[in-house]
């Protein structure tokens, strides 16, 4: 029994503003941001310095002279400028520029800080994981995983830690007491580098535009968590490859993916020839093959730990009656263009209601969704009972017009007849998705060049549980 529900924030941006927002001019290599409650603050990773940006758009540079400067945020208590450096964190006048004192960190390489009571939380760029410093013991007390790809900044706000991340340029809100995912905003920008809640109001450092800008999010119900499950598996790969010279192919097998359903940790392949990587912003192990590789089958193994929510999904008025387009990066999960889409999200959501109460399989609701122009993405999940596997399942997640991505486990509403509500259990594990609108027969995936188009492999898939 689900014996509590904690009630979250999330809002998928669609590009259009809620209200009229200055965008400030940065330079090239911008990163982090802050705000003194006079004026913004960002690193100029080029120059070396933090740039100061008043109310007006003017700038001041304040010169360091030292390398890999990222985080930066204020402390209000202190009123003083938070700056990390590899291994130390400077304290420095916002007034002067000056530093007024050094911290000794063990971290290298860290994107993001933010300053919450006698508290430091670290982002830590090598392991994404957001490390605590105590300012009264000088000791390194905690901390948790972030579990995203390519965390680049930290900030606080509304109780809350926020964590952006260049690879889907999301912004994720986190639990500080537990470390729990507790909301995400999308945004249709491509280069983020900094994150800034001051207020009511979202900024990020877009650097592919060289500006500072203000993402607009409301407060809804988009989801409902709770409980939490944490499954341990290692998996076994079996396949052939037929080709009579790998010299220049390439092999990736697919993370499960990691999202606020589902947080991935801990993947680590047998055979160290295979490194992480990336394929259309998908994580991934990659393998690049030579000569010395034999064709015929291959028995890949790795492991991973998942921790699972239960998340009821809501969609509340604010989506249903303004007109919206589908953003770039869903393109390849559906087939009609964005002009033949011409209905509000509240027709989508009433379409989708009645596929799910008609169709008679999930190929036929896929089928349905691909005549309406929903994007759909299938995914092979595990589900679990009473921390066992039960069976494995073929499903599909669909992009809500204006709302975003909401997995459909299954097809039948049960008891909860409201359309407006989607639900995917904390039971219910995703092994593998599509990179597009077509299943996917496995995780691995095969090409013969750096020009030559990806392949899906079929594959035999043995799942342990550990």
């Amino acid at each position: 029994m689900i014996r509590f529900l904690i009630f979250l924030l999330i809002f998928i941006s669609s590009g259009i503003f809620a209200q009229e927002s200055k965008e400030y001019k940065l330079t090239d290599k911008a990163y982090g941001l802050a705000w003194d409650g006079v004026n913004f603050w960002y690193i100029d990773t080029n120059r070396r310095a933090i740039i100061k940006i008043n109310e007006i758009g003017e700038q001041e540079i304040f010169n360091l002279g030292l390398a890999n400067l990222r985080g930066i945020s204020f402390d209000t208590r202190e009123g003083k400028l938070l700056v990390v450096a590899p291994k130390q964190i400077l304290k420095l006048d916002p007034n002067s520029g000056g530093i007024t004192d050094k911290i000794q960190i063990p971290l290298s390489n860290v994107a993001g800080i933010a300053s919450v009571g006698n508290y430091y939380y670290i982002l830590d760029l090598d392991s994404g994981k957001v490390q605590i410093y105590d300012q009264s013991s000088s000791l390194m007390i905690g901390g948790f995983f972030t579990d995203r790809t390519r965390p680049r900044d930290i900030c606080y706000g509304r109780d809350s830690l926020w964590i952006s991340d260049s690879a889907d340029n999301s912004i994720y809100r986190y639990d500080t007491k537990t470390g729990k995912i507790t909301g995400s905003i999308k945004t249709n920008l491509r280069s983020i580098r900094g994150v800034l809640l001051s207020g009511s109001k979202l900024w990020v450092v877009d650097r592919e535009n060289k500006e500072i800008k203000n993402i607009p999010f409301i407060e809804t119900e988009r989801f409902i968590a709770s409980g939490e499950e944490e499954y341990n598996l290692e998996v076994s790969l079996k396949f052939k490859l037929d080709s009579v010279s790998l010299s220049k192919a390439q092999i990736a097998i697919l993370h499960p993916p990691s999202n606020e359903q589902q947080r991935i940790r801990g993947v680590k392949f047998t055979d160290g020839t295979y490194q992480p990587s990336f394929i259309q912003r998908n994580r991934v192990h990659l393998k690049k093959l030579s000569i010395e590789d034999l064709p015929g089958e291959q028995i890949i193994k790795y492991k991973f730990s998942s921790k699972n929510q239960f998340i009821k999904y809501y969609v509340t008025d604010e989506y249903l009656d303004k007109e919206a387009a589908y953003p770039n990066d869903v393109t390849s999960f559906y087939e009609k263009t964005n002009e033949e889409l011409k209905f509000l999200p509240r027709d989508y959501l009433d379409a989708i209601f009645q596929a799910r109460q008609t169709s008679i399989s999930l190929n036929d609701f896929k089928e349905k969704m691909k005549e309406m122009g929903v994007p759909i993405q299938p995914f092979r999940m595990i589900r679990f009972e009473k921390g066992k596997p039960k069976s494995i399942q073929d499903s599909v997640s669909i992009f809500l017009l204006s709302y975003g991505w909401i997995p459909i486990a299954d097809l039948g509403l049960g008891s909860n007849t409201d359309k407006r509500y989607f639900e995917k259990k904390e039971t219910d594990l995703i092994l593998f998705q599509s990179l597009n609108s077509k299943p996917s027969v496995s995780p691995v995936y095969f090409r013969k060049d750096d020009n030559s188009e990806w392949e899906n492999l079929p594959a035999e898939i043995t799942y342990k549980i550990k």
